[in-house]
């Protein structure tokens, strides 16, 4: 005998079976041959009484093979494809979102970010942090990149500062307690190892990682990034249009100035500074502006600076590899396309080699990092009994 140890998965069994309408016929023959038989009793009976309860029964049990075949079928994925304004929306949300992490992740909480803040009835920030906290914090750098909120410097800068503080944090056999205090830096009591938080965090790290070893292959300055800008203003333009019926010219002005340049990508550095110059100095003007019209309207100040700041981070990034406006000729007869940091290691002997050099070193040494602290033993978390994880283990009780 031969292959009697063979073991036919369910699914490999149900492949031999149709999926027609009439093969479920006939696999639920039973069901409609009931219902015809008994209906044809009934009617052989003479009982019209009862007719009126029991046809609608027996035409359920008649069309059952077909409602089972119909509820059988695979679901269709639908892709939603979303309207311009849409997806403007969305993307307005997202730069509010970051508005919190680039408020309150910095020198206050040590760049760890705070559990929430509350703004109402009084202004509070929760100064305590936890794994779960700080891995979606260092991930929505990552994704403030990606829309173009800031440069390559600034999420390097970032993540760095919070990668820091965190390796200073107290710590148990490689996990973070389930509370931090993000000004004292001590864990809260109880000290407790949640497996959930831990999981969480070595999960953000580990999608951090590669993320960050990509930009070594990213343009200096992509073209994400007047995407970014163009978020900004339009948070921006929303808050003052609720406030008043028109634009002024020069922030109208502006907002036509970066549509083109959305639509109309800079593809060399020399059209990406000028693009970037015409765009800074628009934003001082705003900003003076609406200082003067509306110095009491915070959030109107608020979005003004920011996407001043925005264009001035690029302008900084661009300036840190030598490749400002002031580096080149007027005309920009010298220069190319938009490079990559790893094309930018090419140009031996030069200011932009080294920088260039620099941040490749940066970005190897936190990815080097990240893996480093997603490093956690697991083992006095394992439950022997029921062959799994722990909820969590309470280092005080221990």
């Amino acid at each position: 005998r031969k292959n009697m140890l063979e073991w036919n998965p369910s699914n490999n069994a149900d492949r031999g079976r149709g999926t027609s309408l009439m093969d479920s016929y006939r696999t639920m023959w039973a069901a409609p041959v009931t219902a015809v038989l008994t209906a044809a009793l009934l009617v052989a009976a003479r009982t019209p009484s009862v007719w009126a309860i029991a046809f609608p029964i027996l035409a359920l049990w008649f069309i059952s093979p077909a409602m089972a075949w119909w509820i059988s079928q695979p679901i269709v994925n639908r892709r939603v494809i979303l309207t311009e304004d849409e997806t403007f929306f969305l993307r307005k949300l997202a730069r509010k979102t970051w508005r919190f992490f680039e408020t309150f992740v910095g020198d206050d909480d040590h760049w760890l970010p705070p559990d929430n803040y509350q703004e109402k009835p009084v202004s509070v920030i929760a100064h305590r942090t936890s794994p779960t906290n700080m891995g979606l914090a260092l991930l929505a750098n990552l994704a403030a990149y990606d829309f173009g909120y800031i440069p390559t410097g600034q999420l390097l800068d970032r993540t760095v500062k919070t990668l820091n503080s965190m390796g200073s944090l107290e710590r148990y056999c490689g996990h973070f307690y389930n509370w931090y205090d993000t000004q004292s830096m001590m864990p809260l009591h109880p000290r407790y190892v949640s497996s959930v938080d831990s999981g969480n965090l070595a999960g953000h790290l580990l999608t951090l990682q590669p993320g960050l070893l990509a930009l070594a292959d990213d343009p200096v300055l992509g073209k994400q990034f007047f995407d970014g800008l163009n978020d900004t203003l339009g948070v921006l333009v929303d808050a003052y249009m609720v406030l008043h019926d028109a634009l002024p010219d020069n922030l109208s002005a502006l907002q036509v100035a970066l549509e083109g340049m959305c639509r109309s990508q800079p593809v060399t550095i020399f059209s990406l500074n000028s693009c970037l110059d015409k765009l800074e100095k628009a934003a001082v003007s705003v900003v003076a502006e609406i200082e003067v019209i509306e110095p009491n309207r915070e959030k109107l100040v608020w979005w003004s600076h920011a996407f001043a700041r925005q264009c001035r981070a690029a302008i900084d990034e661009l300036v840190f590899f030598d490749l400002g406006l002031k580096s080149f000729p007027a005309d920009g007869t010298e220069l190319g396309g938009i490079p990559t940091l790893r094309e930018l290691l090419n140009r031996t002997g030069t200011l932009t080699a080294q920088r260039a050099e620099e941040r490749m070193a940066i970005i190897e040494g936190i990815a080097l990092q990240c893996d480093a602290l997603a490093q956690m033993e697991y083992d006095f978390l394992y439950d022997d009994m029921r062959h799994q994880l722990a909820i969590g283990y309470n280092v005080d009780e221990h």
